[in-house]
């Protein structure tokens, strides 16, 4: 009788060393890729603020081009918000960038004049602000509030300094400003509007938190020049940024007199009721600096409080009722039932 053959089992695990071989040889292929590349820095910091900013910041990935700090794109997006990393390794850290706020007008100033933008950018500083004017030609069109590529540009150029700064800026007011003349576009809207998309664009570039901003339109109230000249009235069509410091020392006169003169709108004499003069008058000259105060706040709140809006002898804000257009009389004759 013919003896059974044994039936041999199948081997087993042969397949999983040849998996093991291929995924060692495709991880040794990476790593000659990586080890024959040049890292990228900014897309590197990208890529770490992508995981470290919880999804408060959207990385631009779609961009053709990313940014460095010297250049900016063609599509007028700045280059990315500075990296948080404690250690310092900040890809905007740059030769030249502003340490603290004293160094931020130096800082505009050089940038403004390197990049041929004088006759368009105007920067002024005073001890407790830094005001920035920008000509209305390089931001937009007329009768348009988009921005055109230029003036994104134009911002690029001043939002790296002042993004270093961030801690020692107090507030950053944007304010349209148009001129008198004779315009198929509201003026209110178009001032305002026109602050908006400044404040918009250097909001989402992270230029300072967004907390710290503030817009206005001042339409055209508010000129610098003569409106019956064409030169005048291009000078009135702007866009002021006025960036307001945090750490100010109240005991600077300075300080105190440039308070007064942009929050109270007190210009003139002399604040200083401790000032040791030889004049005469010196007395009657701090009473009047007490009473210009004193004037600056009630046109400040005029109406808000006063005899004909008192209520019982109580302080504050009265509540007021909204006007109908139509006279008093009329109103107080018209039957009950006339009342809608």
């Amino acid at each position: 009788m013919a003896k059974k053959r044994e039936a041999k089992e199948p081997e087993k695990g042969n397949w999983l060393d040849t998996y093991a071989d291929m995924v060692t040889l495709l991880l040794c292929f990476f790593v000659l890729l990586y080890s024959a590349s040049s890292v990228d820095e900014t897309k590197w910091q990208y890529i770490y603020q992508a995981f470290t900013s919880s999804g408060t910041y959207v990385n631009p990935f779609v961009m053709d081009e990313m940014p460095d700090n010297n250049a900016t794109e063609s599509n007028g997006n700045a280059e990315a918000p500075p990296n948080p990393d404690s250690s310092g390794n900040n890809s905007e850290e740059i030769e030249g960038l502003p340490q603290n706020f004293n160094q931020l007008f130096s800082y505009l100033s050089t940038s403004v004049e390197e990049s041929d933008l004088g006759q368009y950018i105007t920067i002024q500083q005073t001890p407790t602000r830094i005001f920035i004017r920008f000509d209305n030609t390089i931001l937009f069109d007329g009768n348009s509030a988009v921005l055109k590529e230029e003036g994104k540009q134009a911002l690029n150029k001043i939002m790296p300094g002042i993004r270093a700064v961030n801690e020692y800026v107090k507030s950053c007011s944007v304010s349209g400003h148009t001129a008198m003349a004779i315009s198929e576009v509201n003026d209110w809207d178009l001032s305002a509007a026109r602050a908006s998309s400044v404040v918009k664009y250097t909001d989402y570039n992270k230029m300072l938190d967004s907390n710290k901003f503030t817009v206005e339109g001042k339409a055209c109230y508010t000129p610098i020049a003569d409106n019956d000249t064409e030169e005048g009235r291009a000078q009135n069509r702007r866009v002021e940024m006025m960036i307001v410091r945090n750490d100010l020392d109240m005991t600077s006169q300075a300080v105190i007199d440039d308070i007064l003169k942009y929050e109270y709108r007190l210009d003139g004499s002399p604040s200083d009721p401790y000032e040791d003069n030889d004049k005469e008058d010196n007395d009657e000259a701090d009473k009047d600096v007490v009473d210009d105060i004193l004037d600056g706040l009630e046109s400040k709140y005029e109406g808000e409080g006063s005899d004909n809006n008192s209520n019982d002898g109580n302080a504050g804000p009265v509540f007021q009722k909204p006007s109908t257009g139509i006279p008093t009389d009329i109103l107080n004759s018209a039957p009950e039932s006339a009342a809608e």
